[in-house]
């Protein structure tokens, strides 16, 4: 039972203490009369295991029954980095500012599909095998975190971004959804402005079209539609997903917000454009921009990139307005104490860190992501975790926060034992995969708190080495820049085994034909 009751709902929180403290009181009341008058005349005392039991669901209408299963509503943005949360005031004062951030928080594949089939399954790329972008058609689906909490009577519900080339698989739904609002898109979708506006919604097996008015924004059509399913589903537990496109490029804001960030200044990380890139790989190295490299050369660079990122931010607020009505809603429909909700992103992005511009790679700003979790039934005000968390661990987290049985092999944790402060033996490492394709350098790693390894296997097994506690921007590989230190083989030696542990002694084999 919640005892700390806000204002605004004192009145039922009133009545659903006072009647169920009123239904034990009364119980225990009515059991020692009984007992007092027994014994006066020489009766036995009662069965003990009854008496035991009095506060348990044992078929008596008085027994205070289990804590309900909590609505969940996770909240997943597209391409957007750790550190841009501070651009979605909302966000920061209702869930950050409440709940528990996790600072060490990444994905394991920081590429869309996979990252998102890692989520939905609990599993690495390599064992779900979705390594490429076009994944919706061929991911496994029939043991997915929707399966399992449907399973066990959660109303179910994705509504935005399922995975990429979802338009070859509608009109059909994956399983365990009961609600199914999903871009219908193709990899070409993302050439323009196709899923800001002009695009296609997979509306529970029917296609429906949307047109280039600014009611037709998708990140509002969306809001809307999570809206319309937290009303209809109040009375049952819930599971929703909520999956803008935003802040994916290219780039465009809500029409009520172009322009509202255009005068934001941007940190300039120490790896903005790096002057001595020797020690990085070959797709690096040769980038031609080296070539003409000063420090205004730089700082001409980081104002252009800044310029296009801008309006990535701006994209964001549309976002954050949704998450602030999602959160208003759960309050008006007084709810909000038994739902759970998660923020975090699908991958990270680079914003000319290492002279790259993407996701595709193994570095900080590519895998690092948010994570927020706030769970109403733990009070306490806001917590930070530092404990390495992984995408992966989503599923199972979710899974046990709805008490739902996991169907298959996960390769993920739960996280609640962190939430609720508990002393465990956490991971101390992680995989960190991008597998082969051609058109994608392929490197495998492994991340610890201290250590990252990287083997670019389409730069000729190029090996990197990062102190991390001494080196947070990875700017000095020492694998290069101490080449022959024993104790940098030492600890090469020791990662390159933790790789061979996490996926096989020849990790970067040729994944299954897709």
């Amino acid at each position: 039972m919640i005892v700390g009751v806000r204002l605004r709902g004192i009145v039922r929180g009133m009545v659903r203490v006072v009647s169920l403290v009123a239904a034990r009181t009364a119980l225990r009341l009515i059991a020692a009369i009984w007992l007092t008058m027994a014994l006066a005349c020489g009766a036995e005392p009662p069965n003990a295991e009854i008496a035991a039991n009095n506060d348990n669901d044992n078929g008596n209408a008085l027994a205070v029954r289990p804590e309900p299963r909590p609505n969940i509503i996770v909240i997943m943005t597209d391409d957007q980095r750790w550190d841009e949360i501070q651009y979605m005031p909302a966000l920061t004062k209702r869930l950050v500012d409440r709940g528990v951030s996790f600072s060490n928080s990444f994905v394991t594949t920081s590429l869309c599909c996979p990252s998102r089939a890692s989520f939905l399954s609990g599993q690495y790329a390599h064992h779900h095998g979705i390594v490429t972008l076009g994944g919706a058609p061929r991911f496994r689906a029939d043991s997915t975190i929707a399966v399992w909490l449907d399973q066990v009577g959660y109303r179910t519900a994705l509504i935005g971004k399922y995975l990429n080339e979802n338009a070859r698989l509608a009109p059909r739904i994956p399983p365990g959804w009961d609600v199914w609002r999903t871009f219908a898109d193709t990899l070409m979708s993302f050439s323009g402005k196709f899923l800001y506006y002009d695009y296609e919604l997979n509306e529970d097996g029917k296609l429906v079209s949307y047109g280039d008015e600014p009611e037709d924004y998708s990140t509002d059509v969306l809001a809307a539609m999570a809206d319309t399913f937290i009303r209809d589903n109040r009375d049952a537990p819930f599971f929703l997903v909520f999956t803008p496109f935003a802040p994916h490029a290219p780039p465009i804001p809500a029409p009520r917000h172009a322009g509202l960030l255009a005068t934001t200044e941007l940190p300039r990380r120490g790896n903005h454009f790096e002057h001595d890139v020797s020690d990085k790989p070959a797709h690096i190295r040769n980038h031609p921009g080296q070539a003409t490299w000063s420090e205004e050369r730089a700082t001409l660079l980081n104002e252009e990139t800044r310029k296009r990122r801008i309006p990535i931010l701006e994209s964001l607020l549309a976002v954050d307005e949704a998450i602030d009505g999602m959160l208003d809603t759960l309050v008006e429909l007084e709810i909000d104490d038994n739902t759970i909700v998660i923020f975090t992103s699908d991958n990270g992005f680079m914003w000319g860190e290492h002279w790259k511009i993407g996701k595709l790679y193994a570095y900080e700003e590519s895998i690092r992501v948010p994570l927020v979790i706030l769970d109403p039934r733990r009070r306490g005000g806001p917590k930070q975790i530092d404990e390495l968390a992984l995408n992966i661990d989503l599923a199972p987290t979710i899974a046990e926060f709805a008490q739902a049985e996991i169907g298959s092999a996960v390769d993920g944790r739960s996280l609640v034992p962190l939430l609720a402060g508990e002393s465990v033996d956490w991971r101390k490492d992680f995989l960190i995969e991008l597998p082969p394709d051609k058109k994608r350098y392929a490197f495998a790693a492994v991340r610890s708190k201290r250590w990252k390894y990287v083997v670019n296997h389409h730069d000729g097994a190029f090996e990197e080495l990062y102190d991390l506690s001494a080196d947070p921007l990875e700017l000095d590989n020492l694998l290069v820049t101490r080449k022959g230190d024993a104790g940098v083989a030492d600890v090469t030696m020791l990662l390159r085994k933790r790789i061979e542990h996490f996926i096989g002694a020849d990790p970067m084999r040729p994944p299954p034909s897709q």
